[in-house]
Protein backbone atom coordinates (compact mmCIF):
# COMPACT_ATOMS: atom_id res chain seq x y z
CA UNK A 1 0.00 0.00 0.00
CA UNK A 2 2.88 2.28 -0.77
CA UNK A 3 4.29 4.68 1.79
CA UNK A 4 1.22 4.57 4.04
CA UNK A 5 1.31 0.77 4.28
CA UNK A 6 5.05 0.75 4.98
CA UNK A 7 4.71 3.41 7.68
CA UNK A 8 1.71 1.67 9.28
CA UNK A 9 3.39 -1.72 9.33
CA UNK A 10 6.58 -0.24 10.77
CA UNK A 11 4.52 1.22 13.63
CA UNK A 12 2.79 -2.12 14.19
CA UNK A 13 6.09 -4.04 14.17
CA UNK A 14 7.59 -1.63 16.68
CA UNK A 15 4.53 -2.00 18.92
CA UNK A 16 4.73 -5.81 18.72
CA UNK A 17 8.39 -5.70 19.64
CA UNK A 18 7.80 -3.29 22.52
CA UNK A 19 4.52 -4.58 23.96
CA UNK A 20 4.65 -8.29 23.13
CA UNK A 21 8.41 -8.98 23.05
CA UNK A 22 8.19 -9.60 19.32
CA UNK A 23 5.65 -12.42 19.73
CA UNK A 24 3.36 -12.07 16.69
CA UNK A 25 0.99 -14.78 17.89
CA UNK A 26 0.44 -13.06 21.21
CA UNK A 27 0.04 -9.70 19.49
CA UNK A 28 -2.49 -11.07 17.00
CA UNK A 29 -4.68 -12.43 19.76
CA UNK A 30 -4.49 -9.23 21.74
CA UNK A 31 -5.26 -7.11 18.67
CA UNK A 32 -8.11 -9.38 17.57
CA UNK A 33 -6.48 -10.38 14.28
CA UNK A 34 -5.93 -13.92 13.08
CA UNK A 35 -2.34 -15.09 13.50
CA UNK A 36 -1.82 -16.08 9.82
CA UNK A 37 -3.27 -12.77 8.66
CA UNK A 38 -0.96 -10.68 10.84
CA UNK A 39 2.03 -12.75 9.71
CA UNK A 40 1.23 -12.16 6.02
CA UNK A 41 0.75 -8.42 6.62
CA UNK A 42 4.09 -8.13 8.40
CA UNK A 43 5.87 -10.11 5.71
CA UNK A 44 4.23 -7.98 3.02
CA UNK A 45 2.58 -10.94 1.29
CA UNK A 46 -0.79 -9.23 1.58
CA UNK A 47 -1.57 -5.55 1.84
CA UNK A 48 -4.64 -4.85 3.99
CA UNK A 49 -7.08 -2.06 3.37
CA UNK A 50 -7.19 1.05 5.54
CA UNK A 51 -10.37 -0.32 7.13
CA UNK A 52 -8.49 -3.41 8.31
CA UNK A 53 -5.43 -1.51 9.50
CA UNK A 54 -7.26 1.25 11.37
CA UNK A 55 -8.30 -0.86 14.41
CA UNK A 56 -4.72 -2.06 14.87
CA UNK A 57 -3.36 1.47 14.64
CA UNK A 58 -5.96 2.63 17.14
CA UNK A 59 -5.08 -0.23 19.49
CA UNK A 60 -1.39 0.69 19.54
CA UNK A 61 -2.11 4.42 19.66
CA UNK A 62 -0.61 5.24 16.26
CA UNK A 63 -1.93 8.01 14.03
CA UNK A 64 -0.90 8.12 10.38
CA UNK A 65 -2.24 10.66 7.92
CA UNK A 66 -3.69 9.33 4.70
CA UNK A 67 -3.55 11.45 1.54
CA UNK A 68 -6.73 11.60 -0.49
CA UNK A 69 -6.89 9.64 -3.72
CA UNK A 70 -7.31 11.85 -6.72
CA UNK A 71 -10.17 11.06 -9.02
CA UNK A 72 -9.84 11.45 -12.77
CA UNK A 73 -8.88 14.93 -13.87
CA UNK A 74 -8.60 17.00 -17.01
CA UNK A 75 -5.45 16.90 -19.10
CA UNK A 76 -3.11 19.65 -20.13
CA UNK A 77 -0.73 18.61 -22.91
CA UNK A 78 2.63 20.36 -22.70
CA UNK A 79 5.16 19.71 -25.49
CA UNK A 80 3.29 16.52 -26.36
CA UNK A 81 5.47 13.92 -28.05
CA UNK A 82 3.75 12.70 -31.21
CA UNK A 83 4.73 9.20 -32.35
CA UNK A 84 5.79 8.79 -36.01
CA UNK A 85 2.45 7.25 -37.02
CA UNK A 86 0.72 10.56 -36.23
CA UNK A 87 3.43 13.10 -36.93
CA UNK A 88 1.53 14.69 -39.83
CA UNK A 89 -1.83 14.82 -38.07
CA UNK A 90 -3.20 17.63 -35.92
CA UNK A 91 -2.06 17.30 -32.29
CA UNK A 92 -4.52 16.01 -29.68
CA UNK A 93 -6.88 18.43 -28.01
CA UNK A 94 -6.54 18.37 -24.23
CA UNK A 95 -10.26 18.91 -23.66
CA UNK A 96 -10.99 15.58 -25.37
CA UNK A 97 -9.14 13.53 -22.74
CA UNK A 98 -9.37 12.71 -19.07
CA UNK A 99 -6.55 11.29 -16.95
CA UNK A 100 -7.48 8.41 -14.64
CA UNK A 101 -5.14 7.50 -11.75
CA UNK A 102 -3.72 3.99 -11.73
CA UNK A 103 -4.06 3.15 -8.04
CA UNK A 104 -3.17 -0.49 -7.62
CA UNK A 105 -3.39 -4.12 -8.53
CA UNK A 106 -6.36 -6.45 -8.22
CA UNK A 107 -7.06 -10.10 -8.86
CA UNK A 108 -9.06 -13.11 -7.89
CA UNK A 109 -7.58 -12.87 -4.42
CA UNK A 110 -5.36 -11.97 -2.89
CA UNK A 111 -5.32 -8.58 -4.51
CA UNK A 112 -5.12 -5.11 -3.07
CA UNK A 113 -6.33 -1.63 -3.74
CA UNK A 114 -3.88 0.95 -2.38
CA UNK A 115 -5.92 4.09 -2.99
CA UNK A 116 -3.45 6.24 -1.09
CA UNK A 117 -0.81 6.06 -3.82
CA UNK A 118 -1.04 6.83 -7.52
CA UNK A 119 1.31 4.63 -9.56
CA UNK A 120 0.68 6.25 -12.93
CA UNK A 121 -1.97 7.94 -15.08
CA UNK A 122 -3.96 6.59 -18.00
CA UNK A 123 -5.44 8.85 -20.66
CA UNK A 124 -8.95 8.07 -21.82
CA UNK A 125 -10.72 9.65 -24.78
CA UNK A 126 -13.75 10.99 -22.98
CA UNK A 127 -15.98 11.18 -26.05
CA UNK A 128 -16.21 7.40 -26.27
CA UNK A 129 -19.77 6.28 -25.41
CA UNK A 130 -18.54 4.13 -22.50
CA UNK A 131 -16.65 7.05 -20.95
CA UNK A 132 -18.75 10.07 -21.91
CA UNK A 133 -20.02 12.12 -18.93
CA UNK A 134 -18.11 9.97 -16.42
CA UNK A 135 -15.68 11.73 -14.11
CA UNK A 136 -14.93 9.72 -10.98
CA UNK A 137 -12.64 7.20 -12.65
CA UNK A 138 -9.75 5.07 -11.46
CA UNK A 139 -7.63 2.53 -13.30
CA UNK A 140 -6.48 -0.74 -11.74
CA UNK A 141 -4.25 -3.53 -13.02
CA UNK A 142 -5.15 -7.21 -13.17
CA UNK A 143 -2.61 -9.07 -11.02
CA UNK A 144 0.13 -11.18 -12.64
CA UNK A 145 -1.35 -14.47 -11.43
CA UNK A 146 -5.03 -13.64 -11.76
CA UNK A 147 -6.86 -15.76 -14.33
CA UNK A 148 -10.37 -15.66 -12.90
CA UNK A 149 -11.74 -13.34 -15.59
CA UNK A 150 -10.17 -15.04 -18.60
CA UNK A 151 -10.73 -14.90 -21.49
CA UNK A 152 -12.25 -11.44 -21.02
CA UNK A 153 -9.39 -10.08 -18.91
CA UNK A 154 -5.86 -11.37 -18.53
CA UNK A 155 -2.97 -10.71 -16.13
CA UNK A 156 -1.47 -7.32 -16.83
CA UNK A 157 -4.60 -5.82 -18.38
CA UNK A 158 -5.70 -2.41 -17.11
CA UNK A 159 -9.36 -1.73 -16.40
CA UNK A 160 -11.10 1.61 -15.99
CA UNK A 161 -13.59 1.79 -13.13
CA UNK A 162 -16.34 4.35 -12.59
CA UNK A 163 -16.68 4.79 -8.82
CA UNK A 164 -19.99 6.61 -9.26
CA UNK A 165 -21.60 3.63 -11.03
CA UNK A 166 -22.31 0.98 -8.40
CA UNK A 167 -25.71 -0.19 -9.59
CA UNK A 168 -25.93 -3.96 -9.12
CA UNK A 169 -29.67 -4.32 -9.72
CA UNK A 170 -28.95 -5.77 -13.18
CA UNK A 171 -26.95 -8.99 -12.75
CA UNK A 172 -23.78 -9.65 -14.71
CA UNK A 173 -22.10 -6.28 -14.74
CA UNK A 174 -18.33 -6.46 -14.28
CA UNK A 175 -17.44 -4.63 -11.08
CA UNK A 176 -14.50 -3.79 -8.88
CA UNK A 177 -15.52 -5.45 -5.61
CA UNK A 178 -13.99 -5.96 -2.18
CA UNK A 179 -13.17 -9.17 -0.33
CA UNK A 180 -14.96 -9.05 3.05
CA UNK A 181 -12.11 -10.94 4.74
CA UNK A 182 -9.31 -8.46 4.09
CA UNK A 183 -10.74 -5.65 1.96
CA UNK A 184 -8.66 -6.56 -1.09
CA UNK A 185 -9.91 -5.64 -4.54
CA UNK A 186 -11.17 -8.09 -7.15
CA UNK A 187 -12.72 -7.82 -10.59
CA UNK A 188 -15.86 -9.95 -10.66
CA UNK A 189 -19.32 -10.06 -12.15
CA UNK A 190 -21.98 -9.41 -9.54
CA UNK A 191 -25.43 -10.77 -8.92
CA UNK A 192 -27.67 -9.69 -6.03
CA UNK A 193 -30.70 -11.53 -4.67
CA UNK A 194 -32.96 -9.87 -2.11
CA UNK A 195 -33.79 -11.93 0.96
CA UNK A 196 -36.28 -11.30 3.78
CA UNK A 197 -34.06 -8.87 5.68
CA UNK A 198 -30.84 -9.16 3.75
CA UNK A 199 -29.23 -9.38 0.30
CA UNK A 200 -27.28 -12.33 -1.08
CA UNK A 201 -24.29 -10.95 -2.95
CA UNK A 202 -22.65 -13.31 -5.44
CA UNK A 203 -19.28 -12.64 -7.06
CA UNK A 204 -18.61 -14.85 -10.06
CA UNK A 205 -15.87 -15.22 -12.63
CA UNK A 206 -15.76 -15.66 -16.39
CA UNK A 207 -13.35 -18.54 -15.81
CA UNK A 208 -16.01 -20.36 -13.82
CA UNK A 209 -14.54 -23.85 -14.23
CA UNK A 210 -11.56 -22.90 -12.06
CA UNK A 211 -13.06 -20.14 -9.95
CA UNK A 212 -16.44 -21.04 -8.40
CA UNK A 213 -18.87 -18.31 -7.32
CA UNK A 214 -18.29 -16.54 -4.02
CA UNK A 215 -21.54 -16.07 -2.10
CA UNK A 216 -21.90 -13.55 0.71
CA UNK A 217 -24.52 -11.97 2.93
CA UNK A 218 -24.61 -8.19 2.77
CA UNK A 219 -25.73 -8.07 6.38
CA UNK A 220 -23.33 -10.60 7.87
CA UNK A 221 -20.25 -10.23 5.64
CA UNK A 222 -20.38 -6.51 4.81
CA UNK A 223 -22.20 -5.18 7.90
CA UNK A 224 -25.09 -4.17 5.63
CA UNK A 225 -22.89 -1.55 3.93
CA UNK A 226 -22.71 -1.59 0.12
CA UNK A 227 -19.60 0.63 0.31
CA UNK A 228 -17.75 -2.34 1.81
CA UNK A 229 -18.71 -4.58 -1.11
CA UNK A 230 -18.80 -2.54 -4.33
CA UNK A 231 -16.25 0.05 -5.48
CA UNK A 232 -17.51 0.70 -9.00
CA UNK A 233 -18.27 -0.63 -12.45
CA UNK A 234 -15.66 -1.62 -15.03
CA UNK A 235 -16.35 0.40 -18.18
CA UNK A 236 -13.18 0.06 -20.28
CA UNK A 237 -10.01 -2.00 -20.53
CA UNK A 238 -6.54 -1.86 -22.04
CA UNK A 239 -5.07 -5.22 -23.03
CA UNK A 240 -1.64 -6.51 -24.03
CA UNK A 241 -2.38 -8.58 -27.15
CA UNK A 242 1.18 -9.34 -28.26
CA UNK A 243 0.81 -13.01 -27.39
CA UNK A 244 -2.67 -13.48 -28.85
Amino acid sequence: MGNFFDTAMLAIKQAIEKNYNGNVTQAARALNVSVPTLHTWIKGDRKPSLEKLSPLLDAIGATISLPQTEASRDVCFVNTKIVPAGEYAAPPVAEDYVAAPLVGEVGAGPGYLPEDEIKSWFLAYKNLPAIRHRRNLIAVEIGPTSTSMQPTLNPGDIVLVDRDDRDVTKPGHMMLVLDPDDGSGMIKRVSVTERKDDFQVTYYSDNGSKWPPMIYSLKQDFCGDWDKAIVGRVIWAWADVRGK
